[in-house]
Parts: structure tokens; sequence; C-alpha cells
């Protein structure tokens, strides 16, 4: 199932979600930290809205940033107390001073802290994924966004020693990440950049080979980020069908090279015709390669990893290629980004950008999320009731 822009969102409508269903108290609870030392958070931190206004028969956006709050009420009173409501709601950074002081305070005006937050968007995927494009997005898409989770999530707890991680649901085609830990939230702009920069393995579109591990192909978290991918390659291969493309085939020589000679000889001779089973094209690979194949990958290691040696590092840069996580790194070096808030509505789609826990990731599904209209108001406030106890 497929879908883009699914509900018309209308004011009247939000207004209601917002006093009735959203749970704007878990919310604050959430992004002020309540329970921990640091005191008076909340007016410090900067919360962003969108409103829309009718101009000459068109909605046009405008923005209002730079607001904070000194208790939950006093947001419930701008989501649905007045006459406008907002389209969408931005977290940003907090500040070491109250954001209303910001005028005054000149240049002692910075952000101190704010979760490690990563984007990622099906769009990054639109030169792999075959069975959408653009706004659109299925069940097959899907597993791309459980694949990085799981890779982020291991990485962020093994190598960096994170613990509090909350994923959602963007909405539409993508997903975000909330690394909310003290330490995570306390670091500078550069560290954060250090950080995403690690976890980047696929660079710019204009490169002819997008992944190169020269130098790192044995780097602990290399090696598991290939043991992620590799054992779910075979499910890729079969609702991607990535090799009955040519563009993918001459895409996958840019890797298995003369080097591999007979290997190399096989993707050219098909590379012109018509591939009717990547997974069959893919496991005649392997085994002019002499590596496992994903299900045979599978069954043997039985949740251990591979031997370091038992791939050539061109065919891991090509499984890393066709299926690790497309990072939007400027989310996450800036240390002010604004990211969509939790249990706000997407304007387009009219759907709970709702939390997830990591074991539903796997198993969830955009459209099961109902959309911001009058027949499914009562089963939406259920499905929100279910999500808020991620938060």
């Amino acid at each position: 199932m497929k879908f883009s822009d699914d509900a018309v969102v209308t004011e009247s409508n939000l207004r209601f979600y917002y006093e009735k269903i959203c749970p704007v108290r878990d919310l604050v609870r959430w992004v002020s930290y309540e329970g921990e030392k640091t005191a008076g958070l909340l007016p410090r931190r900067e919360i962003s809205f969108t409103f829309q206004r009718e101009t000459g028969g068109s909605a046009t956006e405008y923005y209002m940033r730079w607001q904070c709050f000194e208790s939950h009420r006093q947001l419930q009173n701008v989501l649905y107390g007045r006459d406008n409501v907002p389209y969408k709601i931005d977290i940003g950074a907090v500040y070491n001073k109250p954001v209303s002081l910001m005028q005054l305070s000149g240049s002692n005006f910075h952000a101190v802290e704010r979760e490690l937050v990563f984007d990622i968007d099906m769009n990054d995927y639109d030169d792999l994924r075959t069975c959408c494009s653009d706004k659109r997005i299925c069940e097959k898409c899907w597993r791309f966004i459980s694949l990085a989770a799981e890779i982020l999530t291991r990485s962020l707890t093994e190598d960096f020693g994170f613990k509090d991680i909350l994923w959602v649901y963007s909405g539409r085609r993508g997903i975000h990440c909330w690394v909310c830990d003290a330490r995570a939230r306390a670091l500078s702009s550069e560290a954060r950049s250090a950080i995403v920069d690690y976890l980047t393995l696929i660079g710019a579109d204009g490169h002819k080979k997008r992944v190169n591990l020269y130098g790192i192909e044995d780097h602990p978290a290399v090696l598991r980020a290939f043991d992620i991918c590799y054992r779910t390659f075979d499910h890729l291969l079969r609702e991607q069908n990535f090799l009955a493309k040519e563009a993918h085939l001459q895409s996958m020589q840019d890797y298995i090279t003369d080097r591999f000679p007979k290997a190399h000889q096989l993707l050219q001779r098909v590379t012109k015709s018509q591939v009717s089973s990547s997974c069959e094209l893919f496991n005649d690979l392997c085994k002019l390669l002499d590596v496992e194949t994903p299900c045979e990958y599978r069954e043997s290691t039985h949740g251990s990893q591979a031997r370091k040696d038992a791939f050539p590092t061109a065919f891991r840069e090509l499984v890393i290629a066709f299926s690790y996580p497309r990072l939007d790194a400027a989310v996450t070096k800036d240390i002010g980004h604004l990211l969509k808030s939790p249990f706000c509505i997407h304007a387009k789609t009219g759907r709970v950008c709702v939390p997830l826990a990591l074991d539903m990731i796997s198993t969830f599904r955009p459209e099961s999320v109902p959309t911001l209209g009058k027949k499914s108001l009562n089963v939406l406030k259920n499905v929100v009731s279910c999500f808020a106890a991620v938060l």
C-alpha cells in the first residue's frame, strides 16, 4: 500500500486534536526533563510554531520562532486557546537564559543543550528504491527505515554508551531519532559533527563509488554494520529487485571490478539483458566470489558476526551502498536545529508523529496511523494513548 497526501488538515480538526487527544502534559514533561536536578529548563527552551493564513484565496505559511513557556497550560493556550491553530510544532535548543530575554541578552545568549538528533527520510533513497519515489512510501520502503533504526541504535548504544533513545515517525516518509541522555544533550556542535561523520558511510551522490571503506574496513562499527545489513539483504533484493535496473547493475560494477574477473564478467553480461530475479543473480555472484549468500550467512553465524576476512572489502562496500542508513547530517550537526515535535500533526498527510519503541519499528506501518478526519478521531485517540506510553 502506498500513500502520499492522505488527508486535508483543517483548523477545526487540529483544534479538536490538540484539545482532546494530544498528550500535551506528557510532551511538556518530556521536553523539560521533569525529575532531573536541573530546574527551570522549560522557559529556556525554544518552541517554534508554523501557522497558515488565507490570503487571496490561497494559504500562506508564517512562522513564530523563539517562543517559550512556564507550564503545559501556557502551551495549551497557544495550541487551541487562540483564533489561529498552529499547523506544526518544532522543538529547538535549551539556552543559557530564558528565551523571553533573548532580545535583552545580546551576544550573551547561546544554546547550552539539545538532544542529539538524526533525520532519516525516504527521499534520500530515491536513487535506490524501486517500489516508490518522491512523497510515497510503502511497506517495502519501510524496511530501509527499520534497518537504519537498528544500525543507529546499536552504534549509539555500543560505541557511545547512550541509553535514552527515542524514535519518532515523521508523519509521512521518514523517522527521527532523539538521543536524550544528559551527556548527549550537552554535546557541542563540533562533537555532534564528529558523531554524524563517524556514522556516515554513504558519500556524496556525485561520487562514482558512494562507499569507500579504505582504512576502516576492519573497524568494529563497519563490521557490525555489514553484519546487520547482510542479514536482511536478501529481503531487500526480493522486494526492491535492484538488479532489474541497468543503473544499479552499472553501480555494482564500480565495486565488483575486473579484480574479480568472473563476477565482473557476469555483471557485464546481464547489464543489457532482462534480470527477472535479483536474488538469483546475487546468489550467482556470491558463488563466483566464493562467499556465503545472505540466507547462508544468517544460518551459519547464528547471531555472531562473520570473520573480518570472510568477505572481500569491495563486496562489503557494495552491500553497505545498497542498504546502509542515509543521514541528513545538517540536522545533527547544529545544536540549535529545529525538529518536528512528537505528537504534532503532519500538515500534508494528517498523520500523528507518533513515538516508536525500537521493537515496534520493524512492524510499524505508516498507513496504520489514522488520519486527522472526523471519522477517525476516536480511533486516533486510542492510537495516541498507546504510543504516548513510549514517550
